[in-house]
């Protein structure tokens, strides 16, 4: 098969290094993106995905193999019919992530590489688990989402910034609570089986419009809010959607967040991808759920600094930005 439309572009106004860890191709055709930023941790499942911007190329790509070579020892192979797969690395030290473009007759059309080193588990993350599973209790509530916390998404969340900047932690730790509630709720293997579906949807196979009443991502970013919070163009006031409150009756909202999801079907084709791929990678995610804070916050209660928001008024504003993010957003009488 050719290319896959949700692997043949990168989101307008988006680098690659806004999605993850990426390398381009020289003639600029495609580029290669992890999922994890290095260094990653040993035994820790990543994703790799290759976007082809060239359609030339993407029309003639049938198939890709990827190799994975840790410590320059024997590759491990493997090939795919779309551009994505996961790996898991079992040493310590380097990895060399390379994938073939192959057309007609495994004939090769361009390659990526990608190097990056692998080092143990956070050794304070694994003690902590380690004592609380030998003590009577609760003990550690999730190993598993601690690691992807801790090992994998925290360059990510540490990362994101206000584009106007504020006194205290407040910001920062609204982004982790729900870093850590995504990722809690729902497991890394039942988000990638919601993106699989969404990108077979986007493909041509499947409901868009009930798929996307759901969040994307670790985040749980709903697309519809999304697409109100970024601009048509570069530093625009435009929002790709109109700000759409739905009302704060489960029935009658009901009905409103679906035709605000058939809405969000009716946009270009490009649009709808873009938006995907930008909840799709762990990376853009993060800092995208940072952004539409910010835009409730300010939309909402501005001038609000979001210590304030989190301890202020017993949490009400905190609590009413979530149900925003989550529901709406949403009108209040």
């Amino acid at each position: 098969m050719t290319v896959r439309k949700t692997e043949s572009r990168l989101p307008t106004n988006f680098q690659a290094s806004d999605l993850g860890e990426s390398a381009v191709a020289i003639d600029g055709r495609s580029v290669l993106v992890s999922f994890v930023t290095a260094p990653l941790a040993v035994d820790r499942e990543n994703r790799y995905i290759v976007l082809v911007t060239d359609a030339g190329l993407a029309s003639a790509v049938q198939s890709f193999e990827w190799s994975f070579i840790e410590n320059g020892g024997t590759p491990q192979t493997q090939t795919t019919t779309i551009g994505e797969v996961n790996y898991r690395p079992q040493t310590v030290g380097t990895l060399v992530v390379t994938v073939r473009l192959l057309g007609t007759g495994n004939t090769e059309q361009g390659s990526l590489s990608l190097n990056q080193t692998v080092i143990v588990l956070n050794a304070e993350l694994e003690t902590l688990i380690a004592e609380a599973q030998n003590q009577p209790g609760a003990g550690a509530s999730n190993p598993e989402v601690l690691r992807e916390l801790i090992n994998d998404l925290s360059p990510y969340y540490q990362a994101v910034t206000l584009k106007t900047s504020e006194s205290g932690e407040g910001f920062e730790k609204f982004v982790f609570s729900l870093v850590h509630d995504g990722a809690l709720q729902r497991p890394s293997l039942a988000r990638q089986q919601q993106l699989n579906q969404l990108a077979a949807a986007l493909n041509g196979t499947g409901d868009f419009v009930t798929l996307a009443a759901s969040g994307v991502g670790v985040c749980g970013i709903r697309l519809a809010l999304l697409a109100m919070v970024l601009p048509q163009t570069p530093g625009g006031s435009t929002p790709i959607l109109p700000w759409t409150e739905l009302p704060d009756v489960p029935n009658q909202r009901v009905l409103a967040d679906e035709q605000l999801r058939q809405a969000l079907a009716n946009l270009e084709e490009n649009r709808r991808i873009d938006l995907f791929n930008l909840a799709r990678f762990p990376k853009s995610n993060i800092m995208l759920c940072g952004r539409i804070l910010e835009t409730l916050r300010d939309r909402y209660f501005s001038g609000t600094n979001f210590n304030d928001v989190l301890t202020g008024l017993s949490g009400t504003r905190a609590h009413w930005i979530m149900r925003h993010y989550r529901e709406g957003p949403l009108v209040r009488s």
